[in-house]
């Protein structure tokens, strides 16, 4: 329930059932109004018939028995009209049996509903009342027997009443049609709110994912332009710290090299010095064999000079389809003898496979890590030259069953002058790497339980 999808939901349920118990209370309340109306029809129907009945009484008395001229007939009219006078919204008369011999406001008096009324009157000889209809066409029948002279005169009232119309339903209604607007806007506010908070949140997803420290747009909704805002100046500061922390590595990286670099031709220059002075202070033979170990420390300093020239040297490839079996067994080759002196076995398996690549560069970058190898191993050890190939590229993975990497210089592997061996110089693994990085490709360090292993990766399709 913590994501604001899920809490504006919980809102509008709320609201929702707000609406629901707001609108359940205004129909109870239009049913019982419903209901108080009745009573007052059943009431206003009852006193309208009893006061037609009065003005008969009034009308007959003094007969004996009921006339049955014409006059007395257009008398019962004004019978009639005279008792619903009080009663202006009602509608009555009188009939005798099925026969209507007066009628204030009625269409229709020879209806059915009449005549039962009438009749059940007249057969339990005092008021009856009916009711018909439903809410939009209620009506209200009263009829009372109107007695001596004339024993079959029943009067009869009628209470009509569109409940419908009234202005309480109208209210009701109206009521009922806010609160349907109301939860029909609000569904529509929210839909509106989630699906643009959700369209924003997706735009600045898609900007991290494209570049984690490119400047966000704003959006022109104020509250998540202040978040925007905020994540732009932490991935400003983000992008200066990095910046900071990466001038702070290239420089303890070049202070590594410069130091390594310092050792590895301070201990030459050393020994040329001590031969030079021990040549000068001896006889021609010592000064023969003082030429001689001169002459080794200068071809040891050449050859660290051509290394450092090659590694910071941009290579620049040459690519061709190249046979990894010739690859391998070009590799293998010149360090077989220097194997076997050791006691190490090279195994090698190409698979039959074949590769677009420099060979050239390739060939280096696997002298360096098959020699590498094969100077931290032993005897009986064996090193692993092997090929795989799937769907996102080629892999050659060279292992060996040495001591492994020393976790000290794990961090460091491929950067100039880093090595765990007294006699290495720490190049070749940085020049392996770029070799591989000049082609396209990956070299890394991946960790081994038992001794050390090297992964080299080309992806695409050969």
């Amino acid at each position: 329930m913590r994501s604001l999808r899920a809490r504006l939901a919980l809102l509008w349920s709320i609201s929702l059932i707000a609406a629901i118990i707001a609108g359940g209370l205004i129909i109870g309340l239009f049913h019982q109004s419903a209901t108080a109306s009745l009573a007052r029809d059943r009431q206003v129907a009852a006193r309208a018939c009893d006061s037609i009945a009065r003005a008969y009484g009034f009308y007959s008395a003094g007969l004996g028995s009921a006339p049955q001229d014409e006059a007395f007939r257009k008398g019962l009219r004004g019978v009639a009209a005279f008792g619903l006078w009080p009663f202006p919204d009602v509608a009555g008369g009188i009939v005798s049996g099925s026969t209507a011999l007066a009628s204030i406001g009625v269409d229709t008096p020879h209806d059915a509903g009449i005549s039962t009324a009438t009749a059940a009157a007249l057969d339990a000889d005092h008021l009856v009342l009916r009711q018909r209809g439903g809410f939009g066409d209620r009506a209200v029948i009263a009829a009372c027997p109107l007695g001596s002279p004339a024993e079959d005169l029943a009067g009869f009232t009628i209470v009509r009443l569109d409940l419908l119309r009234t202005p309480f339903s109208k209210l009701a209604a109206g009521g009922l049609a806010v609160l349907l607007l109301f939860l029909m806007v609000s569904a529509w506010f929210l839909t509106r709110l989630v699906l643009g908070f959700s369209r924003r949140l997706a735009a600045v997803e898609a900007g991290l994912a494209t570049d984690p420290e490119a400047k966000l747009p704003l959006t022109g909704e104020p509250d998540f332009d202040r978040l925007i805002a905020a994540l732009n100046g932490a991935t400003a500061r983000l992008g200066r710290a990095r910046a900071r922390i990466a001038e702070q590595e290239k420089l303890a990286s070049l202070g590594r090299m410069a130091a390594g670099l310092a050792h590895e031709i301070r201990n030459p220059l050393g020994a040329i010095r001590l031969r030079a002075e021990s040549g000068l202070a001896g006889d021609a033979a010592r000064r023969g064999a003082a030429l001689d170990r001169i002459l080794a420390e200068s071809a040891r300093l050449e050859k660290l000079t051509g290394k450092l020239l090659g590694f910071a040297a941009a290579p620049a490839p040459q690519t061709e389809e190249a046979s990894l079996a010739h690859l391998f067994g070009e590799a293998r080759a010149p360090l077989e003898e220097y194997a076997a002196a050791k006691g190490v076995t090279i195994e090698t398996n190409d698979r039959g496979l074949s590769w677009t690549l420099d060979p050239a560069l390739t060939l280096r970058a696997l002298d360096n890590l098959l020699r590498n190898a094969i100077d931290a191993c032993g005897e009986d050890d064996t090193v692993r030259l092997t090929a795989a190939r799937d769907a996102d590229g080629l892999t050659i993975l060279i292992e060996d069953t040495g001591p492994g990497i020393a976790p000290g210089i794990a961090a460091h592997l491929f950067e100039p002058f880093v090595t765990g061996r007294p006699e290495g110089n720490g190049l070749g693994l940085a020049i392996a790497r770029e070799m591989i990085r000049a082609q396209g490709g990956t070299l890394v360090h991946d960790p081994s339980e038992h001794g050390a292993r090297f992964r080299i990766r080309f992806r695409g399709v050969s």
